[in-house]
């Protein structure tokens, strides 16, 4: 029973007993019977009805109180759930994402070779994948700056591509960072830094698409053997992609 049923039940006891005191003092004034009948076939039935006009008052709120109550954590409940759309792509074209990162600024083996200086950095980016083969980065007001002091000058343009080792296909992207004072490696230009990651095909979800196994790389020269260049200087005609770190790709 709800506290509004009590008080409504308290108010109907406190009516009782003042129609019953009314009656035992006009009884002692005149004990006659047609006073008596009158109590009995007239107050007794306005009480009645009062206590059912009363209970029925009672339970019609009860019932819009709970009713109002659950209607609140209903729309609570869907509003809750339709701030957060999950976004999901079948296509890398006209796509956004969320790149969750962690690299160095120079190479390094997966080991963390000891003898290499290097500063890491971690952070967010949104990037868009336009139709064109751009890429963009998406601004946000709400986006923190970076702490670390890293910044993210331009991303260069993407491509998926079909692997010849393991015929997997990959979406390829480069970016121009610029790296703090503060870097052992730190250059006036920016560094550019390049990304892989894998994208996998849902088939049983319509095709929808995501990215995997995220890496980052750097393009580093590789001095030819000494002598086989003869006179020729072959500076920057021979380089490989080293590993200096890992990245997420998730749907934004």
């Amino acid at each position: 029973m709800t506290k509004i049923t009590l008080i409504m039940l308290m108010i109907l006891h406190v009516c009782v007993d003042k129609s019953a005191n009314a009656f035992v003092t006009n009884s002692q004034v005149t004990t006659t019977r047609p006073i008596t009948a009158r109590m009995a076939s007239g107050d007794a039935d306005d009480m009645l009805q009062t206590a059912s006009r009363l209970r029925k008052e009672a339970e019609e709120l009860e019932q819009s109180v709970r009713g109002k109550g659950t209607g609140d954590v209903s729309i609570k409940k869907s509003t809750a759930k339709e701030s957060i759309p999950v976004k999901s792509y079948t296509s890398l074209q006209d796509s956004s994402w969320t790149i969750s990162y962690r690299f160095a600024s120079d190479a390094v083996s997966k080991d963390d070779d000891a003898d290499v200086k290097v500063t890491y950095y971690s952070g967010k980016v949104k990037i868009q994948l336009t139709d064109d083969g751009y890429t963009n980065i998406l601004n946000e007001d709400d986006s923190p700056p970076s702490s670390s002091g890293l910044t993210f000058n331009k991303f260069w343009g993407w491509d998926e591509e079909t692997s010849n080792e393991d015929d997997l296909q990959y979406v390829l992207f480069s970016a121009d960072v610029l790296l703090p004072k503060s870097d052992p490696n730190y250059e006036k230009k920016p560094t550019r830094f390049y990304f892989q990651a894998k994208v996998d095909t849902d088939s049983s979800r319509s095709g929808e698409i995501s990215c995997s196994d995220g890496t980052v790389t750097l393009k580093k020269d590789v001095e030819p053997p000494g002598g086989f260049w003869g006179v020729f200087n072959g500076g920057g005609i021979l380089a490989q992609f080293r590993y200096c770190g890992e990245f997420l790709m998730k749907p934004c």
